[in-house]
């Protein structure tokens, strides 16, 4: 499992790009990520699956997605599309628990938040896109991209229904969908988790910045994380330097990996 001791310093470089799924990447190029390290999240797989390019690392750390899309994410596993995947623990509580304990590359936010040294224990709350840029953070990198990650949502959907348990339902096909970057990330039948953007995501980038700070003075690391989005998008530039997401492919990533 990465830890706290892989935490570059003086490495040669390595950048990992965390992509999540804003409406930001409507018009991405995501030829640009193939032969590079990133990190895709959640329901990403549903356009990755129609590119064939998928992330080198996976995350989702929703309960929810992972109860609902489990068979969808085991294919993954099973067919080595990453080369790990962080899942939430719920997910073993499920009938396909037998098969994940098959695979050493799944590990869960559970486990990390339990592991010894690791700064995912000082993010007190957590969501997948936060988790997957601290599980670049463990991973080596010396610098990490993110795209995609808008923490700007439309809370309720016209075309969802609200169940007992506070989870939402689509109903509908979703025509034009404000939240992601391709129409079909939700579908008829989903069930899914409430944004929470205040109660829950705000809070958990707050954690995490502070946590990469004090992680990097720790562990005398100059780890730096750069968001590229649109102009008009602000929601985390408090956090972190913003960069135009048009002047992505001008930086000269690196890090070619082996998903073998």
């Amino acid at each position: 499992m990465p830890s706290v001791s892989n935490i570059a310093r003086d490495n040669d470089e390595k950048i990992i790009t965390v992509v999540g799924n804003g409406k930001s990447l409507k018009d991405f190029d995501f030829e640009l990520l193939k032969n590079k390290e990133w990190v895709g999240c959640c329901l990403g797989f549903r356009h990755w699956e129609i590119t064939g390019i998928y992330p080198t690392h996976y995350v989702c750390v929703d309960n929810v997605i992972c109860k609902h899309h489990r068979y969808k994410i085991l294919d993954m596993i099973k067919n080595k599309k990453c080369k790990s995947f962080v899942l939430c623990a719920s997910i073993y509580h499920t009938d396909i628990k037998d098969e994940l304990m098959k695979y050493e590359s799944v590990y869960t936010i559970q486990e990390l938040v339990l592991s010894d040294e690791n700064p995912f224990r000082y993010l007190v709350d957590f969501c997948s896109g936060t988790t997957s840029v601290l599980y670049a953070y463990i991973l080596s990198s010396t610098k990490i991209n993110l795209l995609g990650m808008d923490c700007k949502y439309v809370e309720f959907l016209p075309e969802c229904i609200e169940n007992e348990d506070g989870s939402l339902t689509i109903t509908e096909k979703i025509k034009d969908n404000p939240n992601y970057y391709f129409n079909e990330y939700q579908q008829v039948g989903d069930i899914y988790n409430k944004p929470n953007v205040e109660k829950v995501h705000k809070k958990s980038w707050w954690d995490l910045r502070n946590t990469i700070m004090l992680f990097n003075i720790l562990r005398q690391a100059k780890i730096e994380v750069f968001n590229y989005n649109l102009e008009n998008n602000t929601e985390l530039d408090e956090y972190f330097v913003k960069l135009d997401i048009n002047d992505y492919e001008l930086d000269p990533l690196n890090g070619q990996c082996n998903k073998n």
